[in-house]
């Protein structure tokens, strides 16, 4: 039998009404007031660093009758933000060059729009006079764009990323020098301490608080290792460590690279005192042999330490959490990740059995840095993000101990302030580190910027060839070594730093890295793994044999 169109119906719209029942039952939302405003910001900052200043600065804005929220984005560590914000905003300004200014994209406009602050000089080689004119013309075109990456700011990360972004110009004055002078300055915070930069001159980036590099080690597996706390970078090197010293790696964390340029300007230094010693006179003559033998007795150094390493980690974050739980004896971090650690350790029950120290001598004190992005989507949210970092109640949340008037609710950041102001003795109680005071007059160690700078990122390099790639002959090579009893001969090759000198690397091998043709970083990576594993392959064959065997 037949039914009828109807009699179809019925049934469906009974069904629908069965499913509209528990949307119809649902209370009505309260209409929002207001619209909510949103910021966006790239950081290697922990998910502690995040917690405090959300709540903090939407609080903040709250009570000017405004609903923000923050948008973060955390890719990795400063490297990975930095090849993050390196390939979006090649990709925008292409857009922009081939789309808005209708202009043929090509290899050598890449590599020049955004390389250098001297819009008149290409920085590629061997160019065409038409070749030449459009690098030129794309590099004044990206620094007059409001071309961006639809992030508004650069939150965390040393002085070095920061200034590599401003020179690029992806980073742009946000104009808080010129509407805040009171805060930069004699009497404020000073543009350099101790070798350091605080803030560019520019207004492209500014300093927010203030950290150092040492040492952080489990009390109670120093002392199974029968060694005492360390105290210097070099102690790390004492075959007590083999695999037991918890390190970053420079290729991912730019904090990693940046405590090795630590060990590096203090061998430096340390080789400078002895041309003093030996009566080699002027400033010149002496900076020569500083950054030479200097960073020979580093390279030896730095390859000892990465002997020893139970891992190089992607995140330097996890260096001082393996050394609580005992996984790693001791670590090279930042300050505020080993005291933060200690704090969590004690907060467990195990009261002091994390340590920190900071290598007297052996670091400055820099700043972690902020910065306005170029077309930054929400410019006037984000300056007033960076205002209130640098005020007094942003200052609290990064210094003060939990819980105290104006500090972090949550966690103790375990942070250095920036503004001179914080330090007053009114406020020694409510700091997490009332001890630790940068603007002291008196300093033991000065950060020398011409003497390393400029190698940032080949020190990266050259630690990820020496020891991070040949790893596992490395630590064969010197556990060989340590059995043996470090013989003369094999522990003369083994120190032999000659394939990565001074000379070499700030010639060559700088030019390589800074090449637009990435074959030749490839190249000199493969050539300089290939010599140093057969290196380790035969220290380790002269430390059991105690003669010379060919490796191949």
């Amino acid at each position: 039998m037949r039914r009828s169109p109807v009699a179809w119906l019925v049934p469906a719209v009974a069904l629908l009404l069965i499913l509209a029942l528990p949307f119809a039952a649902r209370p009505s939302r309260p209409a929002e007031v207001g619209a909510r405003e949103t910021l966006v910001i790239i950081t290697p900052h922990n998910e502690a660093i995040r917690h405090e200043f959300t709540r903090a600065f939407t609080d903040h804005m709250a009570r000017q009758g405004r609903r923000v929220q923050i948008d973060w984005r955390s890719p990795g560590g400063g490297s990975e933000i930095n090849r993050v914000l390196v390939a979006e905003y090649a990709a925008s300004f292409e857009r922009y060059w081939t789309r808005t200014l209708g202009r043929t994209w090509s290899a050598r406009v890449a590599a020049a729009f955004a390389t250098d602050s001297d819009p008149s000089r290409p920085r590629v080689s061997g160019a065409s006079a038409g070749d030449a004119a459009a690098e030129v013309e794309a590099r004044r075109a990206f620094l007059a764009s409001d071309v961006g990456c639809g992030v508004d700011l650069l939150f965390g990360g040393g002085s070095v990323d920061a200034e590599l972004h401003a020179t690029a110009g992806r980073l742009v004055d946000a104009g808080v020098i010129s509407h805040h002078p009171e805060l930069f300055g004699e009497g404020a915070i000073p543009a350099v301490v101790g070798g350091e930069a605080f803030w560019d001159r520019g207004g492209r980036w500014l300093g927010t608080c203030l950290s150092g590099f040492g040492i952080c080690f489990n009390r109670d597996a120093v002392a199974r290792l029968g060694v005492a706390p360390p105290a210097s970078w070099s102690a790390l090197a004492d075959p007590a460590y083999l695999g037991q010293l918890g390190l970053a790696d420079p290729g991912k964390s730019g904090s990693a690279v940046k405590a090795f340029e630590m060990i590096i300007q203090e061998q430096m230094q340390d080789a400078r005192r002895r041309a003093e010693a030996r009566g080699l006179g002027g400033d010149a003559a002496l900076d020569r042999v500083a950054v030479r033998e200097g960073w020979q007795a580093a390279m030896r150094l730095i390859r000892r330490l990465a002997a020893n390493a139970r891992y190089f980690s992607d995140a330097a974050s996890r260096v001082p959490v393996d050394v609580a739980t005992g996984d790693a004896a001791a670590g090279m971090c930042i300050d505020f990740y080993g005291r933060f650690q200690g704090e969590v350790t004690d907060a467990a029950g195990a009261p002091g059995r994390m340590g920190f120290a900071l290598p007297k001598g052996g670091t400055s004190v820099g700043p972690d840095s902020i910065g306005l992005l170029r077309g930054a989507p929400h410019r006037e949210l984000a300056v007033a993000f960076i205002e209130f970092v640098l005020s007094d109640a942003g200052q609290k949340i990064w210094s003060f101990r939990r819980g105290t008037p104006g500090g972090p609710e949550r966690y103790s950041l375990q942070r250095l302030p920036i503004v001179p102001s914080l330090y007053a003795p009114a406020y020694d109680g409510f700091r997490a580190d009332p001890r630790t005071h940068p603007y002291a007059p008196t300093r033991d160690f000065v950060y020398h910027e011409a003497w390393t700078r400029p190698l940032f990122r080949a020190i990266a390099f050259v630690v990820r060839v020496m020891c991070v790639d040949p790893g596992p002959e490395l630590q064969a090579a010197y556990q060989a070594l340590a059995e043996a009893g470090f013989p003369p001969e094999a522990t003369a090759r083994f120190d032999d730093v000659s394939a990565v000198d001074y000379e070499i690397v700030n010639g060559p091998l700088r030019a390589a890295l800074r090449s637009p043709n990435a074959i030749d970083e490839v190249t000199w990576a493969n050539r300089l793994v290939r010599e140093f594993r057969d290196q380790y392959r035969q220290v380790a064959t002269l430390a059991r044999t105690g003669r010379a065997t060919a490796v191949h």
